[in-house]
């Protein structure tokens, strides 16, 4: 059985009007599925930009019930996983690559429990040398 570290554009497809119907069946299909810290920041970050107060106050809750739905099943960062998402990133540039350090972080916390990435952005994480797996392809 894999498990799949969800990236942030995995969960963000769920809250859309009409998300891709290969996302929410790979979602049910897959059992042991965990979420970045890295994920909730991205996605508090784009809910408070909303200036719509009502639809900024949906997603904030859906952010809440997507911290229970993943609770025990959240990857927070510690100090092994920042280290090895400075090493990948600087592997990463010395091959001439360009990572942002928030997807270097999402890397290195799949890395470090051995899971898969489920990501649409398959090719951000090419040169960070982890699994990638996009749940939109199925």
């Amino acid at each position: 059985m894999t498990a799949f570290l969800i990236d942030t554009n995995v969960v963000s497809e769920l809250v859309k009007p009409a998300p891709n119907r290969f996302v929410p069946n790979f979602l049910a299909h897959e059992s042991d599925l965990w979420l970045s810290v890295i994920s909730l920041h991205e996605l508090s970050f784009g809910a408070a930009r909303i200036a719509d107060v009502g639809r900024r106050n949906r997603l904030m809750a859906w952010i809440e019930s997507l911290k229970a739905t993943f609770s025990g099943r959240l990857i927070v960062i510690d100090q092994a996983i920042a280290e090895l998402a400075g090493r990948g990133r600087a592997q990463a540039m010395a091959e001439g690559h360009t990572v942002d350090p928030l997807d270097a972080l999402i890397a290195a916390s799949a890395q470090s429990r051995s899971m898969t990435l489920a990501t649409r952005n398959v090719r951000d994480f090419v040169a960070l040398d982890v699994i990638a797996f996009n749940p939109w392809n199925n």
